[in-house]
């Protein structure tokens, strides 16, 4: 059988452990791959109880470091794959039955393909609908595509090894970072889109990294480091235009917060950005 990596990020907190076991399951019991498991421990917060657990486990690979951060935890990762094709799979999500064996024959129909993006199931609420509702959008405008329904979720993709290398993972922004590398992805590779469901992505995790105040002040930064690329023309607008919306939410998170000093800050930001001119008749909130 064909050998796939997986690397799995966990910040291996109790809280998360239930999630991050069921996750281990579903990369273990792939069918018809041999699948070599990854697990990026990280982060100074790790449970030991936890670590322990995972490094009796001779079926995975535990690397721990003390680095926190997701683009962290990923670009160790994907130092450790040693298999032709690699996949990425979140603490709080999981692989169907036969997610790698689906793609890995999508990906050894043609040698040009480095990427292969399949559906799945977005479960969000207890409640379950399809990832991408028009995949057939994805093959002719993947770029615009991503800005308006991001495709490529954590546990989504397969990778070729050889094509897909450590560079991809270098300059991951602390925030959206999935569309950060879709984004390079579509403008230097080939992907295939396949409309079978391979994995279930979870949006209900409470302490998802995502739904921080953090990520969301990071999403600036992001989206700037988006317009450093080589973008087409349309694409760099719609760019443009997230990110004023972006420091304008930064002001209304701190100024909800009670952080006017920092509403200001990023107020400031805001009216000096190209469409920033609509956000002049917010500014009497932050003079109240």
């Amino acid at each position: 059988m064909k050998a796939i990596s997986v690397i799995l990020p966990t910040t291996a907190l109790a809280t998360r452990l239930c999630g991050l076991n069921r996750a281990i399951e579903s990369a273990l019991s792939q069918q018809d791959v041999d699948v070599d498991l990854i697990v990026i421990a990280n982060g100074p917060h790790c449970d030991h109880q936890i670590l322990r657990g995972l490094e009796k486990r001779s079926e995975l690979r535990l690397i721990y470091t003390e680095e926190a951060g997701y683009p962290a935890a990923l670009r160790l990762g994907r130092d450790r794959v040693d298999a032709p094709f690699f996949a990425e799979l979140d603490d709080d999500d999981e692989l169907l039955p036969r997610a790698l064996a689906t793609r890995l024959e999508h990906i050894e129909r043609d040698p040009a393909i480095d990427v292969v993006v399949t559906n799945g199931i977005l479960r969000r609420d207890g409640r379950d609908s399809v990832g991408i509702r028009d995949i057939d959008s994805c093959r002719t405008d993947p770029l615009r595509r991503l800005m308006d329904d991001m495709w490529l979720v954590p546990c989504s993709a397969l990778y070729r090894t050889e094509t897909v290398t450590r560079d991809f993972f270098e300059t991951i922004p602390p925030a959206m970072e999935w569309t950060y590398v879709g984004t390079l992805l579509t403008l230097k590779k080939k992907i295939a889109f396949v409309d079978v469901a391979t994995f279930v992505y979870n949006r209900d995790t409470t302490d998802s990294l995502s739904r921080s105040k953090r990520y969301q002040l990071d999403t600036p930064e992001a989206m700037r480091r988006l317009l450093e690329l080589e973008l087409p023309a349309h694409i760099r607008e719609v760019v443009r235009e997230k990110h004023v919306q972006s420091l304008h939410a930064a002001s209304e998170l701190e100024r909800m917060d009670g952080n006017i000093a920092e509403a200001w800050k990023w107020h400031v930001r805001t009216l000096t950005h190209r469409y920033g001119w609509r956000y002049l008749a917010y500014t009497r909130h932050l003079v109240r």
